[in-house]
């Protein structure tokens, strides 16, 4: 079988997805979120500013959040209200060809959208939507490929889609005929 292949966040989605959803959930329960935010905060700057952490402490720490909250129901609330961030040129793909997306955002988060918009396979972070604990490797990079390969590997990756040319170089490189980059909501047609 023959699938085209593509990154979520800043590809499908236009921006940060999982930033997107703790704001959203943030904004709706604040007296249950907020207190803990500074978790949040800190775990951000260890990562992002200081670079001090993996990216898996850094979501085993941003995540906990979700003990708060039923993140199943609120993330299929979130998906009805912002299908509008979603690419427009993803509407429009061959639907003749399977779908994969392959994130390192948490499953649960990105699941209900990818029901949406009719994805035939999803490939994401293990996160447990009841702790914030992440089950697995973070799907990113070479994570990425080993997972593709256990379990697409009924699949020939046609083309393939990604915002991040460096971190998704090994996803990248499972495509067989067109690989394309995403800027700014753009797709760029590398070969």
């Amino acid at each position: 079988m023959i699938a085209d292949l593509y990154d979520f966040d800043r590809t499908i989605y236009k921006s940060e997805s999982g930033t997107h959803f703790y704001f959203y959930c943030l904004r709706h329960f604040p007296k249950k979120l907020f207190p803990h935010s500074g978790t949040q905060l800190k775990s951000f700057l260890k990562r992002y500013v200081l670079h001090s952490v993996t990216d898996e402490e850094f979501k085993d720490e941003f995540y906990s959040y979700l003990k708060y909250i039923d993140a199943e129901k609120l993330s299929e609330i979130f998906w009805k209200k912002s299908i509008k961030r979603i690419n427009p040129w993803f509407f429009e793909r061959d639907k003749d060809v399977a779908t994969i997306v392959c994130s390192a955002s948490p499953t649960f988060q990105i699941k209900p959208i990818c029901e949406m918009l009719g994805v035939d396979l999803l490939i994401a972070t293990r996160i447990d939507s009841y702790s914030g604990k992440m089950t697995g490797q973070n799907c990113c990079r070479e994570e990425k490929v080993r997972r593709i390969k256990e379990e697409a590997s009924q699949y020939t990756i046609r083309d393939a889609y990604t915002d991040d040319l460096k971190k998704d170089a090994p996803l990248l490189s499972l495509a067989t005929r067109n690989k394309y980059h995403i800027v700014n909501g753009k797709k760029i047609k590398l070969n």
